[in-house]
């Protein structure tokens, strides 16, 4: 993936919409055009308001140079962000990380736990718009929210193969019970985003199998620019950073032992 310039710079809000009680899809106009990919993130700090350290946030979409975030309210911030109207500013920092890379793959999987949905809706636009890629899409969610995540795939002309804890909605259990029901799935490579414990479980049967994966991690940053090293993990290839080197890694080069 070539390596694209930092923007340090204010955005201002053109919708901040709940799509679902505490789930929110926030478009930032922002004043140049930088381009991001697919698995990159931005860092967040609200103007005017008593925030410590800026709050990454995975890119949802980005259209031009409009940027769009999916969140879930869980804290203070989400809570002040989901406050904001039209026309109101912030301040971020963006693109951060290493996205997905380019795999040259025909078939491609997309499994997303909780709202590790976000940078996996972005690399399905990216895919839906190169010829002669398969993409299927699992979704595992606690709930019905999920309704609202496969809404948003329809544009793409994606579908969505869903799970859900309570049964509510699609399967009921965990998204990896989905596997079962591709037939074909050795001719996929595998990328994912969710609760580590789901990676862990996605890697060791896609190991099993000799099928390619690519994960995104999550990690409690602080700087998010690779200063601090507070969000380094354990990998083959020693420590590496989760907003630098990350927080795309391939599966393969990970130590799950040591996450």
């Amino acid at each position: 993936m070539p390596t694209v310039k930092k923007d340090f710079t204010n955005v201002q809000v053109l919708f901040n919409n709940e799509i679902y009680p505490y789930h929110y899809l926030i478009g930032l106009k922002t004043p140049n055009q930088v381009c991001s990919y697919p698995g990159q993130f931005l860092q967040l700090r609200l103007l005017d308001k008593n925030q410590f350290l800026r709050k990454p946030f995975s890119i949802f979409d980005q259209e031009s140079n409009v940027l769009k975030i999916l969140y879930k309210i869980r804290g203070h911030v989400t809570k002040e962000l989901s406050t904001l109207k039209e026309g109101d500013s912030l301040d971020i920092i963006y693109p951060l990380g290493q996205g997905f890379p380019a795999s040259g793959a025909r078939k491609v999987l997309l499994v997303s736990g909780g709202t590790g949905f976000a940078p996996l809706h972005f690399l399905a636009k990216r895919y839906a718009d190169s010829s002669g890629v398969e993409v299927k899409f699992l979704i595992g969610s606690s709930g019905a929210e999920v309704l609202e995540f496969e809404k948003l795939l329809k544009p793409l002309g994606v579908k969505a193969i869903i799970a859900t804890e309570d049964g509510s909605v699609g399967k009921k259990g965990v998204v990896t019970n989905l596997f079962k029901d591709i037939s074909d799935i050795k001719e996929y490579i595998i990328c994912s985003t969710g609760p580590v414990e789901m990676l862990k479980e996605i890697y060791s049967f896609a190991h099993s199998k000799g099928i390619k994966t690519y994960f995104s991690l999550e990690s409690h940053f602080a700087c998010g620019l690779g200063f601090c090293w507070g969000c380094a993990i354990e990998t083959k290839n020693g420590s590496l950073r989760v907003c630098k080197e990350g927080p795309i890694f391939e599966g393969d080069l990970i130590a799950w032992e040591k996450i």
